[in-house]
C-alpha cells in the first residue's frame, strides 16, 4: 500500500468488487420475491456464467496484447451502463424475470475481461519485491467483496427500496473508474504481433506442462463449481428452510462478510508460514467441514457461525492459491494464466443452477452437506495424489 498507484489501483478494485456482487445479491432477492423458487435463482448465476467462461480467456489474451488502462476504463463504463439499465427498471416498474437473465448475461461478459485485466496490471504498479504482497491484496479485495458486497446489500435492503440502492451500486462503479484515472502507468508495448490463436496455444501449454499450476487451478476451480454456489442460496436458506425475513438474510449475509474480512487479515498473519501449500489444503479442509455443518442444526446463531467459518476459510485459501499461481508464472503470461482462474466466477454461478434445481428437490441442508463433502475430498485427494503442492512454500 505504500506505492501510490497501487493505493489507488486497490481502492478502484474494492468498489467495482462491491458494486458488482452488491448487484448479484439484490438480483437474487428479487428473484425470488418475484418467484419463490431456488432454481430461479440458478437459471440467472448459470446466464452470468457462461458467457464468463466462454471469454474470460479470450480476455486474458488480449490483457496480454493491449494498453490494459484505456481497456479497464472502456469495461468499467459498459458496467455501469448494465447497472443504470436495472436501476431504470426498477423505477419504471418495468422489471420482468428475462431482464434479469439477459443483463446477468451481459455482466458475466464484461467480467470476463475486467478481472484479467485488473489483476494483470499489478505487476506494473509495484516493484518487484512488493508483487507477492500486492497480489495477495489484490486477490483479498475480491474474495472480501464477493461477500462483504452481498451482505450490505441485505443490510441496506432492510432500510431502503432496492433501487435505491442501486444508486449506491452506481456511484461505486463511477468511483472504480475516477481513480483508474488517476493512475500513472508506463507506456506499454505490444506484447506479441503474433497472431490471436497462437497466444492462446501458448497459455494452454504453459498450464499443461507446469503440473504444480494445473493442480493449484483445479484447487480453485473445482470447489467453484461443485462448492462455492452455496453462498448463492443464502436467499432460500434464510427466507426458506430458516423462515427468516430481510433481517434475517442480512445478519446471515453480515456473518459471511465478517468471516471473509477475517480470512483476509488471517492471510495477512499466515504470510511468514513456509509451507504454504499444506496450508491452502488445510484450508480447503476446513472450508468443506464448515460448509457441511452449516445446516446440521436448524438454529439462527448456529448457522449464522457456521457460515461465518465457512467464509473466513475459503477466503483465505483461495486468496493463497492465487497468490501461490501468480508469484510462479511469468509476468508476460500473468493476463492468460489469471483468465483461467478467473473462470471460478464462472463456475460459481454455473453451480447454482443444478444446486438450486437440487435444493428444491433434496432440500437445502442435503445441498450444503454435499457441497461440503466436495471440498473436503478434493482436499484430501490433492494431498494424497500431488505431494508437490504439500511441499510449496
Amino acid at each position: 500500500m505504500e506505492e501510490p498507484g497501487f493505493r489507488l489501483y486497490w481502492i478502484s478494485t474494492l468498489a467495482t468488487y462491491a458494486a458488482s456482487q452488491m448487484d448479484m445479491m439484490i438480483k437474487g432477492w428479487l428473484i425470488f420475491k418475484m418467484t419463490g423458487l431456488a432454481a430461479d435463482l440458478g437459471i440467472v448465476t448459470l446466464a452470468a456464467g457462461v458467457p464468463l467462461i466462454i471469454t474470460s480467456f479470450f480476455g486474458g489474451v488480449i490483457a496480454d496484447r493491449v494498453d490494459r488502462h484505456k481497456s479497464l476504463l472502456v469495461t468499467q463504463a459498459a458496467a455501469i451502463g448494465i447497472a443504470l439499465t436495472m436501476t431504470v427498471l426498477l423505477i419504471t416498474q418495468l422489471l420482468q424475470y428475462w431482464h434479469f437473465i439477459l443483463l446477468a448475461a451481459l455482466q458475466g461478459t464484461v467480467f470476463a475481461f475486467i478481472a484479467p485485466l485488473r489483476q494483470s496490471i499489478v505487476a506494473r504498479l509495484v516493484k518487484p519485491a512488493n508483487l507477492l504482497n500486492a497480489v495477495a491484496l489484490s486477490s483479498t479485495s475480491f474474495n472480501i467483496m464477493g461477500v462483504a458486497g452481498p451482505t450490505v446489500a441485505g443490510l441496506l435492503l432492510t432500510f431502503m427500496p432496492a433501487y435505491q440502492v442501486y444508486y449506491i451500486i452506481i456511484g461505486l462503479y463511477l468511483t472504480g473508474a475516477i481513480t483508474l484515472v488517476f493512475i500513472r502507468i508506463p507506456a506499454e508495448t505490444a506484447a506479441s504481433d503474433r497472431p490471436f490463436h497462437l497466444d492462446m496455444e501458448e497459455g494452454f501449454r504453459y498450464i499443461a506442462r507446469d503440473r504444480k499450476i494445473l493442480v493449484l487451478l483445479l484447487i480453485a476451480l473445482v470447489p467453484a463449481l461443485l462448492s462455492l454456489p452455496y453462498i448463492y442460496m443464502l436467499p432460500a436458506l434464510a427466507l426458506g428452510w430458516l423462515k427468516e425475513g430481510q433481517a434475517g438474510l442480512g445478519f446471515l449475509l453480515a456473518a459471511a462478510g465478517v468471516g471473509a474480512l477475517t480470512g483476509s487479515l488471517m492471510v495477512g498473519s499466515l504470510s511468514a508460514v513456509k509451507s504454504k501449500g499444506m496450508l491452502v489444503l488445510a484450508l480447503m479442509f476446513m472450508f468443506g467441514i464448515s460448509v457441511c455443518l452449516v445446516t446440521q442444526v436448524q438454529i439462527f446463531p448456529w448457522v449464522a457461525i457456521m457460515l461465518f467459518f465457512a467464509t473466513a476459510s475459503s477466503t483465505a485459501y483461495m486468496t493463497m492459491d492465487n497468490t501461490l499461481i501468480l508469484s510462479s508464472v511469468p509476468q508476460s503470461i500473468h493476463g492468460r494464466i489469471i483468465s483461467i482462474f478467473v473462470m471460478t466466477m464462472a463456475l460459481t454461478p454455473i453451480g447454482a443452477l443444478p444446486m438450486g434445481f437440487l435444493a428444491d428437490h433434496i432440500g437445502i441442508p442435503a445441498i450444503f452437506l454435499i457441497a461440503g463433502c466436495v471440498a473436503v475430498l478434493v482436499a484430501v485427494a490433492i494431498y494424497v495424489f500431488a505431494p508437490a503442492i504439500r511441499k510449496m512454500r
